[in-house]
C-alpha cells in the first residue's frame, strides 16, 4: 500500500510540474513561434516520471498533464494531440531505464521526439489546422529542429537525473522496505 502511495504521489508531482511547464510555456511564448521551435519542455517530467515509474504510469502521467493544461491554458481539448504526450509517457519506460547512460537518453529522447511531431502534425492535419504546403514546411522545420532539440532535452534529463539520483536510491529503498515490513 505504502508502495502505491509512493509511486502515486510521485506521479502526481510530476504530473503537476509538466501541467505548469506546459502552460507558462504556452504564456510566454508566441503561437507561432512554439509551432514551429517544437521544443517540449513539459515532456522533461513525464520523461523522468516514465523511466522511473514505468510505462504505465508514464502514459497515465501523460494523459493527465495533457488534459489538465490544455484546460489550464483555457484551449478546447482536442484528443488527438495526446497521442503526442503519451509518446513522452511511454518509451522513456520502455527504452531507458538505465539513467547514467547519457548516449540511452539521446536515443529514448530522439524516438519520442520524432514520433510524438509525427503524431502532433498529422493532429494539425486531422483537425484543418494546416494543408498542404504549409503543413509541410512546419512538418520539415520541426524534424529539422530534432537533433538540437532532442540533444537540449537529453541533456538537461540528464542533468537533473544526476543531481536526483539520491533521491532515487531513497525512493527504491524505502519503497522496497514498506514492502518487506508489509510483508511480514
Amino acid at each position: 500500500m505504502h508502495k502505491q502511495i509512493r509511486r502515486l504521489t510521485l506521479a502526481a508531482t510530476l504530473t503537476a510540474l509538466s501541467v505548469v511547464i506546459d502552460v507558462l510555456f504556452k504564456q510566454f511564448v508566441p503561437a507561432d513561434m512554439k509551432n514551429i521551435f517544437g521544443l517540449p519542455f513539459y515532456a522533461m517530467p513525464l520523461i523522468i516520471g516514465s523511466m522511473l515509474l514505468g510505462p504505465i504510469y508514464g502514459v497515465l502521467m501523460a494523459i493527465t498533464a495533457d488534459f489538465l493544461a490544455v484546460l489550464a491554458a483555457g484551449d478546447a481539448y482536442l484528443p488527438l494531440f495526446v497521442i503526442a504526450a503519451i509518446w513522452w509517457g511511454f518509451l522513456p519506460g520502455i527504452i531507458n531505464k538505465n539513467f547514467k547512460s547519457f548516449y540511452m537518453m539521446l536515443v529514448t529522447v530522439l524516438i519520442a521526439h520524432l514520433l510524438a511531431t509525427i503524431s502532433n502534425s498529422l493532429a494539425i492535419l486531422a483537425y484543418g489546422f494546416a494543408e498542404g504546403e504549409v503543413l509541410f514546411w512546419t512538418t520539415l522545420v520541426k524534424v529539422g529542429l530534432i537533433p538540437v532539440n532532442t540533444f537540449i532535452l537529453s541533456f538537461i534529463v540528464y542533468q537533473i537525473n544526476l543531481r536526483l539520483e539520491p533521491m532515487y536510491l531513497d525512493f527504491t529503498i524505502k519503497t522496497y522496505k514498506t514492502k518487506k515490513v508489509n510483508s511480514r
